[in-house]
């Protein structure tokens, strides 16, 4: 990455949005790229989280945005279409234990919006951006132009057991790689994380401050660093940890009535 940062200072410095930016591995990736000199644009939700970004980093530009809400998301996207970027990270995301808790209108609502419905208008409108920018932009091979959403391992399991969350990240997974077959004429990298368990702040309130019983679970470092390989690799589809990823791979290829009756009765829903 310090490669790209430097083919590409003299023409100007690279532009990153991260929605999904204010915590996690969003921000995780946000401050990344901003030690690598990228210029760097957020998006999030809450307006706490938001100005203690910008207060501890004053050149990251935030914007405040409810994904929920698609007139508001539009809007965003009409102040950012003013301004060129090179790469975008979707990594926001809803999560509702499902085994747990039943899933009310709220909360189906909710992980449907930011899930699938707000990450599809996001980027609709960033594949029009890059291609539009397409014929201006003067980048080499190590710095094309990128599109880079967050899913999850859940999304790679295909089962009938699947819950809403883990049925919205395979959508996910399906529409990118759709668009990376449609932006490859265009020289635009598509690239698509499905991770196991991260230790972020988030997991850990959903598992009452501790969530280090659950399997595979890497560090954010970690994760970040897996993500900016799958980056620099040109990766269509992430999978980490490699253990999970082969955990995975092997219910996969099992008797869907078998792996239905496994997931129901042995694992928690991946998240």
């Amino acid at each position: 990455m310090k490669t790209l940062v430097e083919n590409t200072a003299k023409n100007h410095t690279p532009h990153i949005i991260v929605v999904g930016g204010t915590s996690g591995l969003g921000l995780a990736l946000a401050l990344h790229h901003l030690q690598l000199g990228w210029q760097v644009s957020i998006v999030g939700s809450n307006e706490v989280k938001i100005e203690n970004v910008k207060r501890k980093h004053p050149t990251i530009k935030a914007y405040a945005c409810d994904l929920t809400d698609a007139i508001q998301t539009q809007s965003l996207l009409d102040k950012l279409s003013a301004t060129s970027f090179q790469r975008l990270i979707y990594s926001a995301g809803s999560y509702t234990n499902e085994r747990v808790h039943h899933l009310n209108q709220a909360d189906s609502d909710q992980m449907l919006a930011i899930n699938l419905q707000a990450f599809e208008q996001i980027f609709r409108w960033a594949s029009a951006q890059l291609k539009q920018q397409h014929q201006s932009l003067d980048f080499t091979k190590d710095c094309r132009p990128s599109l880079i959403c967050i899913a999850s391992i859940a999304g790679t399991m295909d089962y009938p057991y699947a819950s809403l969350y883990a049925k919205s990240k395979r959508a996910m997974i399906a529409t990118a790689s759709a668009y990376r077959l449609a932006l490859d004429p265009y020289n635009v990298q598509m690239t698509c994380i499905a991770s196991g368990y991260i230790d972020t702040q988030a997991l850990r309130d959903l598992n009452d401050g501790d969530a280090s019983h659950k399997p595979f679970i890497m560090s954010t470092q970690t994760a970040v660093d897996q993500v900016m390989q799958a980056i620099d690799n040109d990766v269509e589809l992430a999978v980490f940890p490699r253990s999970i990823r082969y955990i995975t791979r092997a219910l996969n290829h099992l008797p869907k009535p078998l792996l239905n009756w496994i997931l129901r009765s042995k694992l928690d829903k991946l998240s």
